[in-house]
This record gives C-alpha cells, sequence and structure tokens, in this order.
C-alpha cells in the first residue's frame, strides 16, 4: 500500500478512539468496506443470470442487522478513517494518497466498475466527485471547516475504468475564509480532466 502523508484533525482522532473503545476491529472494518467496493462493481457487471431473489434476501437480511447499530453522525467512522486510503467509504472512486500537506496532494485513483458510464470511461459525474475528495484532504489538513462553494471540471480525455491514474491537487490561493484550488486526472502523460474549485471555511458555530 502507498503511504498516506497527513495531518489529522482532533475531530478525527476522536471519532477513531470512539471506534476503538466500541471493541470494533481496525482491520475489520477496512475489509468490510473493501469487500463492499467488490461487491459495488460486481453488481455493476452482473448479467442476467444472476441469483437476483436470493441476492436480494441477503441484502435485507444484511440491512436488519446493521439497523441497530445507527448512531448519530457525530459518533459515525464512516468517511471519518483518515488511516485508511479511502477513509473507510465508499461513496467516492478509490483515492489512495502519496503525499498530503497543507498546500497539496497527490495520490492514486482508481474508478472500478461501479462507475462505469459507457464504453469503457467512467461516469463523467464521478470525475468532480473525485476531485472534490481529494481537494477536501487539502482543506482538511490545514485543519479547517469548509464546504465546497463551486468545482469547474473541464473534460480533457476519457477516463478509463479498472486503471491506476495519477491525482494531484493543490492550493493557488487564499484570501480570507476562501480557498481557490486546482486539480489535475492523468493517465500517464494524457490529462484526463482538470478542475478548479472555491472552498469556503465555515465560520464557528456554521452547521
Amino acid at each position: 500500500m502507498l503511504a498516506l502523508f497527513r495531518v489529522d484533525p482532533p475531530a478525527t482522532r476522536s471519532r477513531e478512539a470512539k471506534c476503538q473503545h466500541a471493541g470494533m476491529s481496525v482491520d475489520g472494518y477496512r475489509a468490510m468496506t473493501s469487500a463492499l467496493r467488490d461487491f459495488l462493481d460486481l453488481v455493476a457487471t452482473a448479467g442476467p443470470g444472476a441469483d437476483v431473489d436470493a441476492l436480494t434476501t441477503d441484502l435485507r437480511r444484511w440491512t436488519d442487522r446493521l439497523a441497530p447499530h445507527r448512531v448519530d453522525e457525530s459518533r459515525r467512522v464512516f468517511g471519518e478513517r483518515f488511516d485508511l486510503p479511502d477513509r473507510g467509504q465508499t461513496m467516492t472512486p478509490l483515492f489512495v494518497p502519496r503525499l498530503v500537506t497543507t498546500v497539496r496532494a497527490e495520490g492514486v485513483a482508481r474508478f472500478g466498475e461501479y462507475f462505469l458510464g459507457s464504453n469503457g470511461a467512467a461516469h463523467g459525474g464521478a470525475v468532480p466527485l473525485l476531485f472534490d475528495e481529494v481537494l477536501g484532504h487539502v482543506v482538511l489538513a490545514r485543519g479547517l471547516r469548509a464546504r465546497t462553494a463551486y468545482l469547474h471540471t473541464e473534460y480533457r480525455a476519457i477516463t478509463p475504468i479498472g486503471r491506476d491514474l495519477t491525482v494531484r491537487a493543490r492550493v493557488d490561493r487564499v484570501s480570507g475564509r476562501k480557498l481557490f484550488l486546482t486539480a489535475e486526472l492523468s493517465d500517464g502523460d494524457a490529462v484526463c480532466a482538470e478542475s478548479e474549485a472555491l472552498f469556503v471555511e465555515l465560520r464557528d458555530g456554521a452547521p
């Protein structure tokens, strides 16, 4: 696995402590989200011969098993595990950071079959979703709570699925509570997409 370099916000460490205190296995949670990613990819590629009725029964059984364990947002670990390459979530294409600092981020991204648009290309909406994820790592490394004000994406070439791609992000300038950032996704020497974004730091007490 690629090394992860970042500054974890205190809130993240606190939630990890709650997770461990509750007896949740660190390796177990990682394995579970990884298995879920694999499952979603297989759902996307399943043909008409799949035993849909049996799968539906299993899914409902898993849903019933998880339902009693619902907690409020402050106690959830989904998307809050910064010690894991995907933060312990499956909502976005996989991003494995190689470097995250207060001014830039770089790593490897992979779009699984679940994110297929057509003809071997990733769905256009999945690309800005990845950019928002990567840019958010830089913002969080600065110890800030911020919201995405806008994220403009330009598509330069097809974004292939099932391949390791390079994604880079950086802070271009800061103006008060505003952070202007850019990002680039590439497949070797070919630039797949570029993005410009504005993140706005939240005021104290803002949701």
